[in-house]
């Protein structure tokens, strides 16, 4: 379940807050000037919430692998490359010389 909860009264009850988060898994939003400032969770949610950002950070970082290969193939095949037939280091030989060479 979640909670809103001002600061002073979250200072004031800080005990029973961290009670409630462990023993039940409860949320509780902290709010300053009636504005959401901070979120308080169990270590155990923490964990998970970790977990689950490094698995999405994951999964965009080889969905953009995947794209940016699908990008350089397309480029090969305007430029007349069969992407097929080329080797890894004939392919990163390539990539050095489009570094110092934009006539590729």
């Amino acid at each position: 379940m979640e909670h809103i909860i001002g600061i002073t009264n979250a200072r004031n009850n800080i005990k029973e807050i961290v009670d409630a988060i462990s023993d039940k898994d409860e949320t509780y939003i902290v709010t300053r000037d009636c504005i959401p400032e901070a979120v308080i969770i169990s270590y155990k949610r923490y964990v998970e919430n970790k977990k689950l950002l490094k698995i999405v950070k994951e999964l965009k970082y080889e969905k953009s692998i995947k794209k940016s290969l699908l990008r350089f193939k397309e480029w090969l095949d305007q430029k007349g490359f069969d992407a097929g037939s080329l080797s890894e280091e004939e392919i990163g030989d390539m990539i050095k010389n489009l570094q110092f060479n934009s006539d590729f």
